[in-house]
């Protein structure tokens, strides 16, 4: 076995104290010390080290257990910032998030989507005069993560499936052109289940169902985001449902996100999902048909899905934070009908619903990165 040399040794104890000090925000040396069986002379140099370098923070004092109070440490959540980016038809909304993932800032703005130079120039002037807002160093901003609306390449850079807004091939240097800061895309499924990772890190396997306007699906597999070589890991979307059946956006019929998108119970009465909801639980015949054939609809989808990849199953995405206990009751029990196998052992349960989980999740890509990075992970 090879000997660690004495460089490899310091940079790996620097790493597990900050990674302990991010783990438990607000540590003692004494913490430190006893979580990590370090010498007190190694641990206090390496805070000097950590502070002097804005990664730690001192944060008050403990109370006192006799003699002088133990100073405490915390990770400097503020000492890098990312930019989390939703582009939809008639919106974009741009969020900066620090290093525990909290957002510190936000902006929308009433914008109809156009794939033209014009709209892009406006999109990067938005943008730039939020990140001039912050009042940072441009040092600390990691970079712009674009959730977005269809396939992006497996290097995060260009669109290569974009019927929604009609952006394929769309590419970040469209917006680096005008943005000084590395620009990534994220399937907008994809960001909204990194944010169910950060929020749950006890999330082991799951697959994540997002029934929004246009659904979309996300995979986790051993803690992680899986997309696959080709980023269409969770296309659930595209799945079809109905041979031959209703129409969907990417041209072809039958496909899931025609029966389990939020539009199929709002589209044709010019409802919102609020209202909609509301006549559900008043019982109302014909609402309660739709919402039926819908759960149905959404069994069966599962049920597939199920039997490719056997684990739990998270709900989200718009009409999921209308689900009540027990409409996820419901589901679970449908699916469980449909089962071919008796023990089945169905896990399922609603989405963490946070309030722009996808522009998070977009942001938290960087965030991530960076973390595990200086955290030696």
């Amino acid at each position: 076995m090879a000997t660690a040399t004495t460089a490899q040794v310091k940079l790996h104890n620097r790493h597990q104290v900050l990674d302990h000090i991010y783990r438990h925000d607000g540590s003692s040396k004494q913490d430190i010390m006893r979580a990590l069986n370090m010498s007190l002379p190694t641990i206090t140099q390496n805070l000097r080290d950590l502070e002097a370098d804005g990664l730690i923070q001192g944060g008050g004092f403990f109370e006192s257990t006799g003699g002088r109070k133990p100073k405490r440490y915390m990770f400097n959540s503020q000492v890098r910032l990312a930019i989390g980016v939703r582009m939809t038809a008639d919106m974009v909304i741009v969020c900066a998030v620090n290093m525990h993932g909290t957002c510190v800032k936000r902006a929308s703005g009433r914008l109809p989507y156009a794939h033209a130079d014009a709209y892009y120039h406006r999109i990067c002037q938005f943008i730039n005069h939020f990140i001039r807002s912050l009042n940072v160093p441009p040092s600390t901003i990691l970079g712009v993560a674009f959730c977005m609306q269809g396939i992006v390449s497996a290097d995060g850079q260009s669109i290569t499936f974009g019927k929604i807004l009609g952006n394929e091939g769309l590419d970040t240097s469209t917006f680096t052109r005008e943005i000084d800061h590395p620009c990534t895309f994220i399937h907008d499924s994809d960001a909204s289940a990194m944010t169910e990772l950060w929020l749950d890190p006890s999330i082991e396997n799951a697959l994540c169902v997002y029934l929004e306007p246009y659904m979309g699906g996300a995979v986790i597999i051993d803690g992680r985001l899986r997309q696959g070589s080709t980023m269409k890991n969770g296309t659930i979307e595209h799945m079809t449902l109905v041979e031959d059946g209703a129409p969907c956006y990417c041209g072809r019929r039958g496909c899931l996100d025609a029966y389990c998108s939020a539009r199929v119970l709002t589209g044709h009465r010019g409802e919102s999902l609020e209202e909609f909801f509301n006549q559900v639980r008043d019982d109302e015949y014909t609402h309660r048909r739709v919402f039926n054939n819908y759960l149905d609809n959404l069994a069966l989808a599962i049920k597939n899905m199920r039997t490719v990849l056997n684990c739990d199953v998270i709900i989200g995405g718009q009409v999921g934070q209308y689900f009540t206990n027990d409409d996820m009751a419901d589901l679970k029990q449908r699916v469980e009908k449909l089962d071919s196998f008796p023990d089945c052992s169905l896990t399922m349960r609603k989405s963490a619903c946070a309030p722009d989980q996808d522009v998070l999740g977009a942001a938290l890509t960087f965030v991530r990165a960076f973390v595990d990075e200086v955290c030696g992970r």
